[in-house]
């Protein structure tokens, strides 16, 4: 079961680093502005999605960016798809632990994709 988790997330990065070469002509070593991913909540003030995604808190973190999404700002779908990097780095267990699957990730990526209108891209990549 590890090595098909292994695959899908070697998978998942070697299609999210191509789709940032073709869509954002990103360099390996560039990193994002991530300024869409710390959102703002009424009762918490500022939420940063990573370190909500650090602490297990996945999904409260995935139901987040959904809701902050605007698919006219073609930089969310960058800060997106980095919010999706960013979960396929964690460990098979860490996921497990927390209610998520490496498909889940494949699924969310599809799911912002489609959001988007580039969901031709990453059918490609796949």
């Amino acid at each position: 079961m590890d090595y098909q988790q292994d695959y899908v997330m070697r998978l998942i990065k070697q299609m999210m680093q191509a789709i940032a070469k073709i869509m954002f002509k990103k360099k390996e070593e560039e990193e994002i502005s991530d300024s869409f991913l710390t959102t703002s909540s009424d009762e918490n003030g500022d939420i940063d999605l990573f370190e909500l995604a650090d602490s297990g808190r996945i999904n409260e973190a995935e139901n987040l960016l959904y809701e902050h999404l605007d698919t006219s700002d073609m930089s969310q779908l960058r800060s997106a798809f980095a919010f999706y990097e960013h979960i396929n780095e964690f460990q098979n267990e860490f996921l497990e632990e927390h209610d998520y699957s490496r498909e889940e990730v494949l699924e969310g990526i599809k799911s912002i994709a489609s959001e988007f209108g580039v969901s031709g891209l990453v059918d490609a990549l796949l």
